[in-house]
């Protein structure tokens, strides 16, 4: 009965359900939201659908009441279609901003459940204990900056280039302690600018790092966080102050390449967890410098300005003077990981400081026909600048 019927014209189905339902109630047992699909094309309450169809009723008698002016109909239709549209953009512009609210709720949840995880962790005190050591003043004349890039928490592989998980990636980093302080000993390095720039954990962006990761994406946030902070308090003993600084990679992304934004990166928690477990540490500072946006950082050693970054979005030469260009301030060198090999190179009077991996080389990798060993850079600054840098090479015999 509400259907159009096949000898039906639009506007006759239109009149008549409208009549039905205000002038010879006909159609009286239907409730207005019910009649709205039939006479509006959509859904609408029955306040709504109520006032459109009084107003359609009085449009329709106008109609009726000049039936000889064609241009007056017309006109008198197209105001009605005009006002559907005018509706359909309100509850359009209704639904945006209940999708965009939603969002915001949605993600404020998701990094407080983990933030939540994270704290629970600390709190359980199963952890190792990490007591400061006040240290009386290291003379010298030289700052270091140790590179934390990369370390791919989380991943393992075994294969002819080499064998990587979390605890041959423990194994490292105590290696690289003892290898920072002959360096700081050699060159009587009195601060240390330790540099974390992006992947940190190897996070679920390929499918074969789905299939090779060995704990989860909690789980590797929460294990290269405590790592990171034994590692922190061990150089805590060696130096005047230690100063932590980082950028998110790729490699944490929370959604697939297309949909992830810049801004939702799971290395950021790092930061935040350090904050909280190295906090009675008086000489170690967490999130030292400037942090420009995600994805890069400002620090200043020694009278020096570097910029820090993960290196996926700066993939050329050009891409270094372009970091140049949006700081707006000089750049004494870039600091940044991402292609998992050492390299020095000086650009435009930038230099260029690129740390590797700790993961060397794992599947995904060699499907890319990629090689390298576990690596990582160790750059001796002095008042003048970058005095020289150690390729310290990480592998576990």
């Amino acid at each position: 009965m509400l259907e159009r019927l096949p000898e039906e014209s639009a506007l006759q189905h239109h009149k008549r359900l409208i009549e039905g339902k205000l002038v010879d109630k006909t159609l009286a047992d239907y409730d207005y939201a019910e009649l709205a699909p039939f006479v509006y094309g959509q859904d609408y309450s029955a306040d709504v659908a109520r006032r459109m169809m009084y107003g359609s009723a009085k449009t329709l008698q106008l109609i009726e009441a000049e039936p000889q002016h064609t241009t007056q109909d017309e006109a008198l239709l197209t105001e009605l279609e005009l006002k559907k549209i005018e509706l359909q953009k309100e509850r359009q512009k209704f639904f945006d901003q209940r999708t965009a609210y939603n969002k915001i709720v949605r993600d404020q949840a998701r990094e407080e459940e983990l933030k939540e995880i994270l704290e629970q962790t600390i709190a359980a005190g199963n952890l190792p204990r990490l007591e400061y050591e006040p240290l009386e003043d290291v003379p010298g004349e030289t700052s270091l900056i140790v590179s934390m890039h990369d370390l791919h928490y989380g991943a393992q592989h075994d294969n002819y280039w080499g064998k990587y998980n979390s605890d041959i990636c423990r194994q490292m980093v105590v290696k690289y302690i003892g290898e920072i302080g002959k360096i700081a000993e050699t060159h009587l390095a009195q601060d240390c600018y330790v540099v974390c720039n992006g992947d940190a954990i190897s996070g679920v962006i390929h499918n074969s790092i789905r299939v090779t990761n060995k704990e989860n994406v909690i789980e590797q946030v929460t294990g290269v966080s405590e790592l990171l902070a034994q590692f922190l308090a061990e150089l805590s003993v060696m130096f005047n102050n230690v100063y932590f600084t980082s950028v998110a990679g790729n490699h944490s992304r929370i959604e697939k390449k297309d949909d992830s934004l810049i801004s939702e990166r799971l290395d950021d928690l790092v930061e935040w967890y350090l904050k909280a477990r190295m906090a009675s540490f008086e000489n170690v500072h967490i999130g030292y410098g400037e942090k420009i946006d995600p994805t890069m950082y400002l620090i200043d050693v020694r009278g020096h300005l570097f910029l820090g970054c993960h290196g996926d979005f700066d993939a050329t030469i050009a891409s270094v003077t372009n970091l140049q260009a949006m700081v707006g301030r000089p750049l004494y060198g870039v600091l940044m990981g991402h292609r998992h090999h050492c390299a020095t190179d000086v650009v435009q009077g930038i230099r260029v400081i690129q740390s590797g991996s700790f993961l060397g080389t794992d599947d995904y990798c060699i499907s890319k026909r990629l090689c390298g060993k576990p690596e990582q850079i160790v750059s001796v600054v002095n008042d003048d600048g970058i005095l020289c840098n150690y390729d310290v090479d990480l592998s576990i015999v």
